[in-house]
C-alpha cells in the first residue's frame, strides 16, 4: 500500500506544471532613477511599470509611476488594472473596480457657492 502511495506521488509530482514560472521578464534601472519593467508568467499574469525621479516642490522630490497589471481570475475572467502613483496617490483605474456614486446636485451647489464667496477672515480690531 505505500509503494503505491509513493508512486501515486511520484506521477502527480511529475506530471505537475508550475503556472507562475516567467515566461518572459525584462528590467531596466537608469542612473538618473528612470526604471521600466516587465514580466509575464505562465499562468496569464503580466505586469509592466515605468517610473522616473520627479521634484514634487522645493522641498520633496518624488516619484511619478505608470503601469499595467493583469491575472486570470478563479472564475476564468482576465482582469486589467491600469495605474498612476504619484504625489496625489495611488489611482486603479480597471472595468471591474467599483465607481462612487454621483455626486448630489445639492453639494456641487455648495460647492460652487464655497468657490464663489470665499471665507475672509475678519479684521480684529484693538
Amino acid at each position: 500500500m505505500k509503494f503505491l502511495l509513493l508512486i501515486t506521488l511520484f506521477v502527480v509530482a511529475a506530471t505537475a506544471t508550475v503556472d507562475y514560472e516567467p515566461i518572459s521578464q525584462e528590467s531596466n534601472v537608469e542612473y538618473n532613477g528612470k526604471y521600466h519593467y516587465h514580466y509575464e508568467l505562465k499562468d496569464g499574469s503580466k505586469a509592466t511599470q515605468d517610473g522616473v525621479l520627479k521634484s514634487v516642490n522645493a522641498d520633496h522630490n518624488g516619484e511619478a509611476v505608470h503601469g499595467k497589471y493583469s491575472f486570470v481570475g478563479d472564475d476564468g475572467e482576465t482582469y486589467v488594472v491600469s495605474y498612476t502613483a504619484d504625489e496625489n496617490g495611488y489611482q486603479p483605474v480597471g472595468a471591474h473596480l467599483p465607481t462612487p456614486p454621483p455626486t448630489p446636485e445639492s453639494v456641487l451647489k455648495a460647492l460652487e457657492y464655497i468657490r464663489l464667496h470665499p471665507y475672509t477672515p475678519p479684521v480684529k480690531k484693538h
